[in-house]
């Protein structure tokens, strides 16, 4: 086995598509083992599971609606059991506003969404993964946040306080388990080209095209990332190579927030 994560057992939320879906091809690539974790696109992260490397043993794909206390209870049980224990937690499933609107326009069904599907499953599943890491080699939380954590979009009111949580809890987590050998770190990517991303843009004025020249204008260095860009972030953060790091919020935003 070769790569910086050869070896590792790793569960990717998200996993069958956008940053998810590359941090999960990364992590194989560099030698992990990993349990991608999907909802509706199961079927799908099944397929791409057979072509991926497995030179630590097969991949697995963890099905569950995590907006249900239960199922996402029973999806960690799953990964620790389909495993035979856990190294590297990733929380990168998330949805994203397609119609914003001010605070006063918010729905509370949106607002609920918002909070479950981004915080409280990354909560609920730390809370249950927490003791197998402990357990697991040099273990390493990442969370995958937004620059929407760090400053306010105007009119994206539960996404923003959604990602700001999520990244407090991972500095929470780094804090609690520093002294136990648990690291937990949190990107804040800008604008990624992932299908969530496409189907934002294409709501925006002029369409998808004109809305992702747009996006990318936002940015000092004039594009979006791809998502292999966070991809490659990730498995530093999860490495041995970033075994002195935790609690850090990392940009990956061409610039966005120093301006």
């Amino acid at each position: 086995m070769s790569g910086i994560l050869a070896g590792r057992r790793a569960y990717v939320t998200g996993g069958s598509s956008g940053i998810g879906a590359a941090i999960v091809k990364t992590f194989a690539q560099e030698g992990a083992r990993v349990a991608i974790g999907a909802s509706r696109h199961a079927e799908e992260a099944r397929a791409a599971a057979k072509d991926l490397p497995s030179s630590s043993g097969k991949h697995i794909v963890v099905q569950a609606d995590l907006y249900d206390r239960q199922q996402t209870e029973r999806a960690a049980d799953e990964v620790i059991a389909g495993l035979g224990g856990l190294d590297i937690f990733v929380h990168s499933a998330g949805i994203d506003v397609t119609q914003t609107a001010p605070t006063h326009e918010t729905s509370d069904e949106l607002w609920d969404r918002m909070m479950t599907l981004h915080l409280t499953a990354a909560f609920r599943l730390s809370k249950r993964l927490i003791p197998a890491l402990l357990k697991g080699k040099n273990p390493s939380i990442v969370f995958i946040g937004s620059v929407c954590g760090l400053v306010a979009w105007q009119d994206d009111v539960a996404y923003n306080v959604a990602k700001a949580g999520l990244q407090h809890l991972g500095r929470c987590i780094a804090s609690d388990y520093a002294k136990s050998g648990l690291r937990a770190n949190i990107i804040a990517p800008g604008v990624i080209d992932t299908p969530l991303t496409r189907n934002y843009a294409s709501g925006m004025p002029g369409g998808e095209t004109e809305g992702l020249k747009a996006l990318a204008s936002m940015h000092p260095i004039g594009r979006i990332a791809s998502a292999n860009e966070i991809a490659e972030a990730a498995a530093f953060l999860a490495s041995d190579k970033a075994s002195f790091i935790t609690g850090v919020v990392l940009p990956i935003d061409g610039g966005l927030t120093m301006v």
